[in-house]
Parts: structure tokens; C-alpha cells; sequence
């Protein structure tokens, strides 16, 4: 019977929400450059003027000294999603079971509290700039791992399976050997080219995933990618039905969709093009506040804006290129952004509301279940456990 409970309880685990979640990617460093020092969800939210309904950090496997900082997610006083990328550095294939296992347990930590984790396990898997990127043998088998662990563990955390937009894979000029190539080389003919699926190498399987992710930005309209232009109109939707992974993922394989990042970039350093206002809302008026688009896409239950000014690439000068990709920090771009939002502001769940638990107070921490939580267990299964009894 323990054993039946136990499988009911992690079927729950992943339950989908039934309108979109909004929050953000922040850059909460002290001394991160550019303005915004030490932002907060706390400060975004009072920005925004709504409670985000989830923040997004990231950590590595193992643990090292510097695991994300939960406190933070709590100091809104709301029931906001976790949302935590996880990156398994320095060497993505020795991660021990034990390095697996301290993991699941801080996400139990959490969710034993009340608290709801979508972990976006090894993220963009499929691109070359990621030292465990484009090795799908080796990935696939620490998915596993880590998946059968978060299901013993953390039955409240979801795990995202993530990769990067298909827009100009492989990226580079790939030769794998052995089964790699045996699964990167989908249409058979030999070779890993443009022709290539750039998905499905790496999907780990319906049984083995909760959410699907993606990453989708727009940094101009041509190589090098430094130009200050409104975005062409569909571009989110094109890139959005690369290599058909909303039709394949969402439709056919009914995976709740997550924009796991996504902005547009100003390039601080350019002088010439359009306004960062113009740059912006041509952008997220294709999607985020596009109620044709949202009810179009519905499987996509997740929109996280990235939230960072940082300097990427270089110029043509050699100078690094300064990217502005927020959208909340300066009056004039974030009253346009709210101002489109509150159209569209309906499609959408918040924190500190009781849509996303059912109660406007904020999830503690608790290393245990308590009684009243057992009891609440099996009063929610009872029914359940009746048609599986009357069935036998």
C-alpha cells in the first residue's frame, strides 16, 4: 500500500497550471554592471506592480558554496514558483548518485513546505557552446538519473527539459562518432547537418519529462547581430515552430510549454536604429501581450522575461557588446510594457492571490511532513484508492 501511495503522489507531481505563469530571470549579483545592483524578486515585484508567480536562479550539480539563494523567492512573502536551471559543472559525467540525491533533497526541503520547483535540468543541451552540449549518450543517461531520483525525492518538483532554439543548428560543423552519431544523424544519410532533427536526440522520453522549454530571444536581423531594430513581425512564432517543436512537444505529446528565456536586446553601444522602446515593445507585443498568440499557444503555460544588462560578444570594434535585455527597469519601457499587459493581464496567474496554491500566505520550509499533511494525503487519494479497489 506504501508503495501504491507513493506512486499516486509522484503521478501529482507535475500537475500543469491552468493560465500562464509570468516571473523573471533577474540579475541579483552586488556588483553586477550596469545599473540594478542586487536587484530582487521583491523589487520586481514592486516595479511591476503585481507578485510574479515565478523567479527563475540557477545553481550547479554538485552543490557548491553558492546554492540559490532561496530566501529571496521567500522575502516576497507569496507562493511564487521556484524555477531553477540547474548546470552540472565542472564535468557533467561524473555527477555521483550522492551529488543526485543532495540535490532531490533540497528540492524536497522545498517542496515539503508547500513550495512548487520546476528544475530545467542541463538547459540548451543540444548547442555546442555548453561543455555537456551535443553529447546526447551521455546526457540522456544523467537525465535519467537525476529524473528516477526527483520522483523518490521531490514529488512537488517538475523537471523541464529544455534546449535551445533549432534556429541554425548544429551551429557548427559536427562529426560525432559511435552512438552519438547513431542519434544525432536522425535522417540517416551519415552526416549531422542542418537537415538533421535538432530535438529529438536528446527528448528523453514522455515518461521521463514534465515540461518542455525553450529559449528564444531576437538580437537584430543580421550577422553580427548588433543592430537596433524593431523585430519582424512572426519572428517569436518562426522561431517558436523551428524544427516543429511546439506542434511535436506541445500538441502531439501534450508537454505544458515554458519560454524558459526570453528578451529582446538593445545594444547600449549602438548610436544608430530604432528607439530601446520600439526595440522592446515590437517584441513583446508579438506574444507576451498578444491575446491571439496566447490563446493560439495555449499549451504554453510559462513566460519568463530575462532580466539582465551584460556585456556579450564583441563589436566590430573589438569592444564587448553592452545587451540591455530588460524591460523593468527604466519608467518609460515598463509603463508601455503594463500598459499592453493589463489587455491581456486576465490570461495570466499570479503569486500572493491563491491561484497557484490555493492560499495567499508564503510556503515555509520544513524538513518534515507533519501529520495534518498525511492526513491531508489521504483524504485527497481516498477517491482514488476506492476506484482502484472497486476495479481489482
Amino acid at each position: 500500500m506504501l508503495s501504491l501511495l507513493l506512486s499516486l503522489v509522484q503521478a501529482q507531481a507535475v500537475d500543469e497550471p491552468s493560465k500562464v505563469l509570468i516571473g523573471a530571470w533577474l540579475d541579483t549579483a552586488d556588483s553586477a554592471p550596469g545599473a540594478l545592483d542586487g536587484d530582487r524578486p521583491v523589487k520586481f515585484n514592486e516595479r511591476m506592480g503585481f507578485k510574479a508567480s515565478v523567479f527563475q536562479y540557477a545553481q550547479n550539480i554538485p552543490i557548491d558554496t553558492y546554492p540559490f539563494p532561496y530566501e529571496q523567492i521567500t522575502d516576497t512573502n507569496s507562493d511564487a514558483y521556484v524555477f531553477l536551471t540547474v548546470y552540472p559543472r565542472p564535468s557533467p559525467w561524473t555527477v555521483t548518485d550522492e551529488q543526485i540525491t543532495n540535490l532531490t533533497l533540497q528540492m524536497k526541503k522545498i517542496n515539503d513546505g508547500g513550495r512548487r520547483v520546476l528544475m530545467r535540468f542541463a538547459p540548451e543541451m543540444n548547442g555546442n557552446w555548453n561543455y555537456y552540449g551535443q553529447q546526447p549518450t551521455q546526457f540522456l543517461s544523467l537525465w535519467r538519473r537525476v529524473f528516477t531520483a526527483l520522483r523518490r525525492d521531490a514529488p512537488l518538483t517538475a523537471l523541464v527539459w529544455a534546449p535551445s532554439s533549432g534556429n541554425g543548428y548544429p551551429y557548427t560543423n559536427l562529426t560525432p562518432t559511435g552512438s552519438d552519431l547513431a542519434l544525432l544523424d536522425t535522417n540517416k544519410d551519415g552526416v549531422v547537418n542542418n537537415l538533421d532533427d535538432p530535438y529529438s536526440p536528446y527528448y528523453p522520453g514522455d515518461d521521463q519529462v514534465d515540461w518542455v522549454g525553450v529559449s528564444i530571444y531576437t538580437y537584430g536581423t543580421q550577422f553580427p547581430w548588433v543592430d537596433n531594430i524593431a523585430a519582424p513581425a512572426g519572428k517569436f512564432e518562426t522561431i517558436l515552430n523551428q524544427g516543429g517543436f511546439y506542434q511535436t512537444y506541445a500538441v502531439q505529446r501534450k508537454k505544458p510549454v515554458m519560454i524558459a528565456e526570453t528578451a529582446a536586446t538593445y545594444h547600449t553601444k549602438v548610436a544608430a536604429g530604432a528607439t530601446e522602446l520600439v526595440v522592446k515593445q515590437s517584441w513583446w507585443r508579438q506574444y507576451i501581450t498578444n491575446s491571439t498568440f496566447l490563446d493560439t499557444y495555449s499549451r504554453i503555460k510559462l513566460i519568463c522575461m530575462f532580466e539582465f544588462r551584460k556585456d556579450e560578444e564583441v563589436l566590430l570594434d573589438g569592444s564587448p557588446d553592452n545587451r540591455d535585455f530588460r524591460i523593468s527597469n527604466k519608467s518609460e519601457i515598463r509603463n508601455a510594457f503594463l500598459q499592453d499587459f493589463e489587455q491581456v493581464k486576465s490570461k495570466y496567474l499570479f503569486a500572493g492571490t491563491g491561484q497557484l496554491t490555493g492560499s495567499t500566505t508564503t510556503p515555509q520550509v520544513t524538513s518534515t511532513p507533519t501529520k495534518s499533511d498525511a492526513y491531508g494525503l489521504i483524504v485527497h487519494l481516498f477517491p482514488i484508492l476506492f476506484i482502484l479497489f472497486i476495479n481489482q
